[in-house]
């Protein structure tokens, strides 16, 4: 059995110190996948030798003084719904088996020239778009690795299952109303939905045309700052990639918020839901943790949630279904049933619907830019509701509780996830921590100086 691998920021000073090699790192991660990913199903597919041999390559460059970063060396993962060159890019989806990848996504080349090591692909609902494990798409659904039993939200799912679970050091997900904060939330990682065109999507299987992201699961705030200084920056291929400069990520990592007022969307889990009192309790402590670390704490003044909902709901399945109409006509019966019945609730929005939808999408967006005005960071839910049973045979399951995460999807805002504390059930919890359009670096430093005051990331879950 494996030990729990370190952070991707320890993993390198221990990697320049010499004192761990890529190859012994990336030999621990796959001990672990081999002990433990029989119970989880994060993975569609380990790539053994590529990875070690890309492992040992690393230290043959580190010993020659040639190292290429902090990532050099690093064993990540990736979502089954970005191209790594040779491999099977299905989206866990039978209408894709088989479809082999002729080359790698931008991300993918970028984390590659800076040494990363691509360990394998992970678990994602059907094509980045399901509301609950199911077990007709192609690969089993990944499991929580705090309790097999339970859901770890989507669709990210086997990004948060394998960061979770010590089977990676981080992996590359995406997120188009919350695909990567909720399964960060649910397995107690840390992700990031960076602003639209941040990171280019070239490479991605789409879900839509107006909300995907790509991004980065890790342990850490500070490991997601790490990954996305690689992952970032413009792209002129790529439609939606925006020619912004890039900023230093790590570098405002200090650990101190002086001179920083924070808004707390508190209405989002008192007035606009009944949020479990365990949950609603991490939240409100929250507070106390921004206090002591010299940040000026105010309630935020936000549109209802169900608002924000509502445009989501017509919005996502809109363009997802106009995006895989075509296949939902010829091949109707490869996609799953829940896969495909979310899509089709889209052939059902009309054109005045969705441009209403568009509308209202972009007031609400100036609403939350004018509460910027009075806060640099926005502190609010990423889960409403404990991780689902993996069992459950709800039919549309996401009308359950109202979407927390879409809100900044919708207006276009970049949002860390990071773990705030415990249910009474031992299962995580996640709060996210949002920033001006573009100031992805203000949510990393505030969402990494509470992340490290609290101390919850220290705890690992135990798989047996």
């Amino acid at each position: 059995m494996s030990s729990f691998p370190p952070t991707i920021a320890d993993a390198s000073r221990l990697l320049a110190a010499g004192d761990l090699t890529a190859v012994d790192l990336t030999q621990q991660c796959l001990s672990r996948i081999d002990a433990f990913d029989g119970e989880i199903h994060a993975f569609h597919k380990v790539l053994r030798d590529e990875s070690l041999s890309s492992a040992a390559a690393s230290d043959v460059r580190r010993a020659a003084g040639n190292t290429r970063g902090v990532l050099d060396g690093i064993p990540l993962a990736v979502k089954d719904v970005v191209q790594v060159s040779g491999q099977a890019c299905t989206a866990n989806s039978r209408v894709l088996e088989g479809n082999i990848a002729a080359e790698d996504a931008t991300v993918i080349a970028r984390l590659r020239g800076a040494g990363a090591i691509i360990l394998g692909i992970v678990d994602t609902y059907e094509f980045a778009f399901g509301g609950r494990p199911t077990y007709d798409a192609l690969f089993p659904p990944a499991c929580n690795p705090w309790d097999p039993s339970k859901s770890t939200g989507g669709s990210s799912s086997g990004c948060g299952a394998s960061v979770a679970a010590g089977f990676c050091l981080g992996a590359v997900g995406s997120d188009a109303g919350g695909s990567i904060r909720t399964p960060a939330a649910l397995c107690g990682t840390a992700g990031i939905k960076p602003t639209i065109g941040r990171v280019p999507t070239s490479g991605v299987v789409p879900l839509t045309f107006s909300l995907d992201t790509v991004g980065p699961l890790a342990r850490t705030a500070e490991d997601c700052a790490l990954m996305l200084q690689t992952m970032a920056g413009y792209e002129p291929c790529d439609q939606l990639s925006a020619d912004e400069l890039v900023p230093d990520y790590v570098g405002g990592l200090t650990g101190r918020l002086e001179g920083l007022t924070v808004g707390i969307a508190k209405r989002f889990y008192y007035d606009d839901y009944d949020t479990p009192d365990d949950i609603r309790a991490a939240f409100d402590a929250i507070v106390v943790v921004l206090e002591d670390l010299g940040a000026q704490v105010v309630t935020a003044d936000l549109p209802e949630l169900m608002d924000f909902h509502a445009v989501g709901r017509l919005m996502l399945p809109a363009e997802a279904y106009a995006i895989h109409e075509e296949k939902l006509k010829t091949r109707w019966s490869e996609f799953g049933p829940l896969s495909r019945n979310r899509m089709m609730l889209g052939a059902f929005v009309r054109s005045s619907d969705y441009l209403q939808a568009q509308r209202r999408r972009n007031e609400l967006a100036v609403i939350v830019d004018n509460v910027f005005q009075k806060c640099d960071v926005l502190v609010a839910p990423a889960m409403l509701v404990p991780a689902a049973p993996m069992d459950s045979d709800e039919t549309f399951p996401f009308l359950a509780a109202p979407m927390i995460n879409v809100p900044f999807n919708l207006t276009d805002h970049p949002a860390v996830s990071v773990r705030c504390g415990f249910q009474e059930s031992g299962m995580p919890i996640g709060a996210q921590f949002v920033a001006r359009r573009w100031d992805e670096a203000r949510a990393l430093q505030v969402a990494h100086a509470y992340e490290r005051a609290a101390g919850w990331h220290e705890l690992q879950p135990e798989i047996a």
